[in-house]
């Protein structure tokens, strides 16, 4: 590292060292600091090293580790090639490339249903054409429980009793901003799957529903339950703590600062958490429910963003990717997602408690680049 970035990592830490912000910020502080000073060594040294090329690929924070070790991989055998890891809330995934101007080579979301919803319609200025036009849906995952060796009643919660050890006022549990990650509204949609269930219509008020205000709602049509988040979602009860993305709420789980998280299996396990496994009828797992999954949607009660589309519609963990009309390096992304796609790919994400989908999905193999539509017969 240069003397420059030298002192700037030092000025960096001796001023965490003096904050007062809390030690649970801090530590996802520290671990962007990381990522960040990993991106900063990659760029620097020989000539050799500026002359790579920077690939841009934006991710849903729950990918953040077998991206790490994909990177690492596919970098050993293309030297040519410097992957570059972003990683935010699936839904400022795609919001960044679209409104925020960041341009980027690859964008990767944990619901495969916002690229369409969200790329398809929203137009590159300077061309006139959609950020995207084609989609690989490319994994899953099952969404439950984490949480720790202290956390209260540990020993005690099962997949019978979770719903109400959750509710109890002296337990506290995370939820990530349902406006911005597809974990708060796909946390929502289970607890209200989770009632017809466990044949309990009060599961849902118990857990989050009273916790907020203005409060989040639910009502009834046709046998599908609407949850309508409020334009302003504030807490207030202390036991429901509300953070942005669900990797700052894997933050305040492993520093004791929260007993029970929502939160995918492969980042539980990747962390060294405890998880609970909720039954796959509510989970968001299982393709033998997306008829069931479908009956709950969330619905933003505003549109705070120009390109998010306000309603999300229950489905089966699918996790997507695309690369934006305005990637700069088109061609070395599609190389990435050959890697990704490939044996050493599957090995990677297996590795990393991340299941691939047995055979990955596209909905135009026509529009996408020439190299990767071998991979589509």
């Amino acid at each position: 590292m240069s003397g420059t970035l030298a002192r700037r990592a030092e000025r960096m830490k001796a001023q965490l060292k003096v904050s007062k912000l809390p030690k649970s910020i801090l530590i996802s502080l520290t671990i962007l600091m990381a990522v960040s000073a990993g991106g900063l060594l990659s760029g620097c040294g020989t000539n050799q090293s500026r002359n790579r090329v920077e690939l841009k690929v934006i991710i849903a924070g729950s990918l953040l580790a077998p991206f790490q070790s994909l990177e690492r991989e596919f970098e050993t055998l293309n030297p040519d090639i410097d992957v570059r890891l972003e990683g935010h809330g699936s839904v400022q995934v795609i919001r960044s490339v679209t409104e925020l101007g960041n341009i980027a080579d690859l964008a990767v979301v944990a619901d495969a249903q916002l690229i369409p919803a969200m790329m398809y319609s929203a137009q590159i200025p300077e061309k006139n054409v959609p950020y995207a036009d084609w989609l690989i849906e490319f994994s899953t995952n099952r969404l439950g429980l984490a949480y720790h060796d202290k956390s209260a009643y540990g020993s005690k919660i099962s997949a019978e009793n979770w719903h109400q050890i959750i509710s109890r006022p002296d337990v506290t549990i995370g939820l990530a901003d349902p406006r911005i990650d597809a974990m708060g509204y796909r946390t929502l949609m289970v607890l209200q799957m989770a009632q017809d269930f466990y044949r309990d219509d009060t599961i849902f008020e118990k857990t989050v529903g009273s916790a907020f205000n203005p409060p989040i709602a639910v009502a009834e049509k046709d046998g599908v339950h609407t949850i309508t988040v409020p334009e302003v979602v504030r807490s207030t009860e202390p036991r429901v703590k509300l953070r942005g993305y669900s990797i700052q709420l894997m933050a305040l789980l492993e520093s004791g600062d929260l007993d029970y998280s929502f939160e995918y299996e492969s980042v539980a396990k990747q962390r060294g958490l405890k998880f609970l496994a909720l039954p796959s009828a509510i989970d968001l797992s299982s393709p033998d429910h997306e008829e069931a999954y479908r009956m709950v949607e969330v619905k933003l009660d505003f549109r705070r963003f120009a390109s998010v589309f306000p309603d999300f519609r229950g489905t089966r963990i699918v996790y997507g990717l695309s690369i934006p009309g305005n990637a700069p390096h088109p061609e070395e992304a599609a190389k990435l997602v050959q890697f990704l796609l490939g044996p050493d790919g599957q090995r990677i994400f297996e590795n990393s408690w991340q299941p691939l989908l047995s055979t990955p999905v596209c909905d135009s193999v026509k529009r996408l680049p020439e190299t990767l539509r071998s991979l589509f017969p």
